[in-house]
């Protein structure tokens, strides 16, 4: 993996974080109506699953 890879997985993950930490303010601010935070949530759920699969990406990628 060159520098220039490695720059744009750590840019990805680095907006998947600022995603996530946007979607968790808004679920505890507790606003919101049961059916928004159940989808919040999956979308929670889904940000983490895709940082996690970066993570592994760039664990895995041939060096």
């Amino acid at each position: 993996m060159n520098e220039r890879d490695l720059l744009a997985f750590e840019s990805a993950m680095q907006a998947i974080d600022e995603a996530i930490n946007a979607v968790t303010g808004e679920i505890d601010r507790d606003y919101l109506g049961e059916t928004a935070l159940a989808r919040l949530s999956t979308v929670e759920a889904e940000l983490r699953r895709s940082r996690l699969s970066l993570e592994k990406l760039i664990r895995d990628y041939p060096s």
